[in-house]
């Protein structure tokens, strides 16, 4: 269990102690922008392998309490929560996003378009909401520890995004920020932006989907333990 905390603690460390800080500015400075990324994404794979594996291992583990057990109506939602949560990250990743590196360069004419009216930072807003909901199912201190620590890298890493596009782009992400939020569907919910699913893309939507249901199909298979 000790070895979970160890490589959690690690993983949250190089990225919010480094790439959220002005330390990172240090080592591109020292050692060029290229190989900077090289290996920041080099410790990162292997902060996450790290966490994988000593989860795994902690799961066998006598210091592994269980806290609570999981309903089974908590667990059919978990199945909703998790295709809403494939659909932000997959989406994500394929969609032009303000809040993405070089945002300035992927703006366009509508910066809040498709998948960022959902939110501005869907690949972040889907990972946290997929740790959420596995850290609900799996009543565990193994799987709070792993899933909390993604979770918290999510939330943390969203606000250490919009200060630092707020000091970039001023008004533009101020502007940007007023019409979207962090938490899914919240600006929707709130009549800041419209919902328009024609933005998003039946392609994308359909090619999320048949991931989240080959993962599902398969999850048991991928990770050892069934998905209901």
């Amino acid at each position: 269990m000790w070895t979970l905390a160890l490589a959690c603690a690690f993983f949250l460390c190089i990225h919010l102690m480094i790439s959220g800080t002005v330390l990172k500015l240090q080592i591109i400075s020292a050692i060029g922008p290229t190989a900077y990324y090289i290996l920041f994404s080099l410790f990162s794979l292997a902060g996450l392998a790290w966490m994988m594996h000593a989860y795994a291992i902690a799961m066998a583990d006598p210091l592994n309490l269980r806290i609570w057990q999981a309903p089974v109506l908590l667990k059919a939602l978990a199945l909703v929560t998790n295709f809403v949560a494939f659909q932000l990250i997959i989406i994500g990743y394929m969609s032009k996003s303000p809040t993405s590196m070089g945002a300035l360069k992927h703006l366009g004419d509508k910066p809040v378009y498709g998948i960022i009216r959902v939110s501005r930072h869907p690949v972040l807003s889907g990972i946290g909401l997929w740790a959420l909901t596995h850290m609900a199912c799996n009543g565990n201190l193994a799987s709070w520890i792993f899933f909390g620590s993604l979770l918290a890298l999510c939330v943390l890493g969203a606000n250490s995004i919009d200060n630092k596009r707020l000091t970039l782009m001023g008004d533009t992400y101020r502007s940007i920020s007023k019409r979207t939020s962090i938490i899914p569907f919240a600006a929707i919910l709130t009549g800041h932006t419209p919902f328009v699913p024609a933005e998003i893309g039946v392609a994308k939507f359909l090619f999320a989907s048949s991931i989240y249901f080959v993962t599902l199909a398969f999850h048991e298979f991928l990770f050892g333990l069934s998905a209901v």
